[in-house]
């Protein structure tokens, strides 16, 4: 459940930097921040690596930093780009 005052994005990880930080991209425009990994995705050693689509989870009050908080199946983003292409393309 998302707080009021957080912000979930879908975005694409960049570059992998030092400390498990992530250079991250917004889906439409060309804004990147630095995002790190939550506490459940650390736990369970899920693995992201660069052109991956992730959610995000960004501050209202600091949109420089947010938290990862799940990674998007490949399979699964290919299909729904798929579906919105398509869907222009009409």
């Amino acid at each position: 459940m998302a707080k009021a005052w957080v912000l979930e994005r879908d975005w694409e990880i960049l570059e992998q930097l030092p400390a498990g930080k992530f250079t991250v991209k917004l889906k439409d425009t060309d804004m990147v921040i630095t995002c790190y990994k939550a506490g459940k995705m650390k736990q369970s050693h899920i693995g992201i690596i660069e052109w991956d689509w992730v959610k995000v989870e960004v501050n209202q009050y600091d949109m420089k930093q947010g938290r990862i908080i799940y990674r998007y199946n490949v399979a699964t983003k290919a299909s729904d780009w798929d579906q919105e292409n398509s869907i222009e393309a009409e």
